[in-house]
């Protein structure tokens, strides 16, 4: 078939084939990143229409997320579908294959707080600035999934810049087509970082843009893994490029405004004494860190009123360590 310009938006991957599916092997640019290649699926629909880039495993341990992009390479038809999917399993490599959480062990940088990147940094701030000029540019539309990392559990959620611009209520409407329980729009960063996280750094750059959140602990949930791949599904309906019944999300979403992270003073023990999903007041106390000894050395307490969107499963935490967040409803 004659090639049209909806099969050439992604330079790195060279001219698509309309209604066909192709695995590529892709060596990304920066330096640091020479040594490595990276697994690519590109879903070329039979009809032009947008195009969505699908990528997991910004953190090596999020397995639902990963597996989530593999059954959807190996279930989404190029015959019925509009436009084009890139699915990208894993862009943290080192992690995955050491089985690192949250950081690249190839310099301790978690890929998520330095969006978009340095071309010319380190190896992630170099694996990031790929992932947007090569890919998060050159599309419609970003879904970043993700979970609990190997020390995590979580209710799925998912992520959306908060903002005035028309690429963040398009966003927005993303989110709410996916359809997970809790809706998190924020204006401000997670944590203190040299950068941002992905879903920011799209918006920033015009690509209305989520992540969706589900499963945890280091294990890989049946259950985590059909939300995630559903609200691909909805999105893609969303979209208009695909007309598959797609299962419809159980209401309510519920929106919430802020995401407070709390975190250790001493290291020690920690004993949580709520779970993820619990509603909690500020100053509740929701845990304790001990010593080796059995000494109490911090009590935990709220530090706003909202739900419990994840927990630290790991009963050892390092100093300043992370213990939990807390959403803050609308």
């Amino acid at each position: 078939m004659a090639s049209i310009d909806y099969t050439e938006r992604f330079p790195i991957l060279g001219k698509l084939t309309p209604g066909t599916t192709a695995r590529h092997e892709v060596a990304l640019p920066g330096v640091a990143l020479a040594d490595d290649h990276w697994p690519v699926i590109s879903v070329t629909g039979a009809k032009p229409g947008p195009v969505l880039f699908v990528g997991a495993g910004v953190h090596g341990g999020e397995y639902p997320a990963i597996e989530t992009v593999i059954r959807l390479t190996q279930t989404l038809d190029p015959a019925t579908l509009t436009g084009v999917v890139v699915l990208m399993p894993v862009l943290n490599l080192p992690a995955f294959r050491a089985r690192t959480p949250f950081v690249s062990p190839v310099d301790g940088v978690n890929p998520n707080r330095v969006f978009p990147g340095d071309s010319h940094g380190s190896y992630s701030e170099q694996l990031v600035s790929a992932l947007m000029t090569e890919f998060v540019t050159h599309a419609d539309a970003y879904i970043d999934l993700h979970g609990g990392d190997i020390v995590e559990d979580l209710v799925p959620f998912s992520i959306v810049r908060r903002g005035n611009e028309p690429v963040d209520d398009r966003s927005m409407a993303l989110a709410r087509a996916f359809g997970l329980p809790y809706l998190l729009s924020v204006n401000r960063p997670v944590q203190v970082a040299k950068g941002s996280s992905s879903y920011v750094a799209a918006a920033q750059a015009g690509v209305p843009a989520l992540i969706a959140e589900a499963g945890g602990m280091g294990l890989l949930q049946p259950e985590a893994v059909t939300l995630l791949v559903d609200g691909v599904h909805r999105v893609l309906t969303h979209l208009g490029m695909s007309t598959t019944t797609a299962t419809p999300p159980a209401p309510p979403i519920t929106v919430l405004k802020q995401f407070d992270w709390i975190y250790s003073k001493p290291g020690g023990m920690w004993y949580p004494s709520v779970q993820v999903n619990d509603e909690v007041k500020e100053g509740q106390p929701i845990g304790r860190i001990g010593s080796l000894y059995g000494d109490a050395l911090e009590e935990i307490t709220a530090s706003v009123s909202g739900r419990i969107l994840f927990l630290t499963i790991n009963s050892s935490v390092a100093e300043h360590g992370l213990l939990l967040a807390i959403g803050v409803p609308e």
